[in-house]
């Protein structure tokens, strides 16, 4: 088995040579043979190299055919960087941070909505809603619609970045998020916060989007950041 470091080595050269151009999407990779000669390894630490570089989503692998090169899907990229990230939003004071950055975030995407969402995409938050509706005493059903709405409202500047952002991390943070003791009431009050946010979209009143989107967000915020706090005084 290779070390690390030599299988990262080989996979962070055959990197560059997609990077500079001198490998193209859909192109193959060298034979194993080659690769062994170029780097003087044998054939089990260049397979490690490839897998490596599969993982960095630049190598197709399908079975019996020599590997290609592989354009990385934004989404996939983003999920890599999900998983390492889990280690800083697994307490609390993590996810509060989030939460906070989170703000920051959705409060120049209803801004942007209020002027630009087309009726497609408003309908599309509409349906949300009427599914958190529908759920508001099933978790998980509850939170499915919950994540709609915002992937929804993310959806709407049509940069895929602000997508993948929220498949990430908002996603992941919403679904494992604690359940609230008095679940039914929770949902009820954040499903009335997607209302407002829509209303104030509909009547484009961007203050009004943002404060209805603040409040939404912060209630989710303050929860994090007090029971990281109280956490902090149990632990002393």
């Amino acid at each position: 088995m290779a070390t690390d470091s030599t299988a990262s080595n080989i996979a962070n050269e055959l990197a560059g040579d997609i990077h500079s151009g001198l490998l193209r999407p859909g192109d193959m990779f060298p034979s194993e043979r080659s690769l062994c000669g170029r780097f003087g390894v044998g054939r089990s630490i260049v397979r490690d190299g490839m897998t490596i570089l599969h993982g960095m989503g630049l190598a197709d692998h399908a079975k019996g055919m020599r590997p290609r090169v592989a354009v990385p899907k934004l989404s996939r990229v983003m999920l890599g960087a999900s998983d390492a990230a889990q280690y800083f939003f697994k307490d609390n004071e993590g996810r509060a941070h989030l939460q906070q950055a989170r703000l920051f975030l959705e409060t120049s995407m209803v801004q942007y909505a209020v002027q630009n969402a087309s009726n497609a995409q408003i309908a599309k938050m509409v349906g949300a809603v009427e599914e958190c509706d529908t759920n508001l005493d099933n978790i998980a059903g509850f939170r499915n619609a919950d994540v709609k709405f915002h992937r929804a409202l993310a959806e709407v500047p049509g940069n895929p970045i602000f997508v993948a952002l929220h498949e990430t991390f908002v996603d992941r943070l919403m679904k494992r998020a604690p359940i609230e003791d008095n679940l039914l009431a929770h949902n009820q009050i954040s499903n009335e916060g997607h209302k407002e946010i829509i209303s104030a979209i509909l009547a484009k009143d961007s203050g009004a989007a943002v404060r209805s989107l603040t409040e939404h967000l912060v209630r989710n915020y303050e929860t994090f950041l007090h029971r990281s706090l109280i956490n902090k005084i149990l632990k002393t």
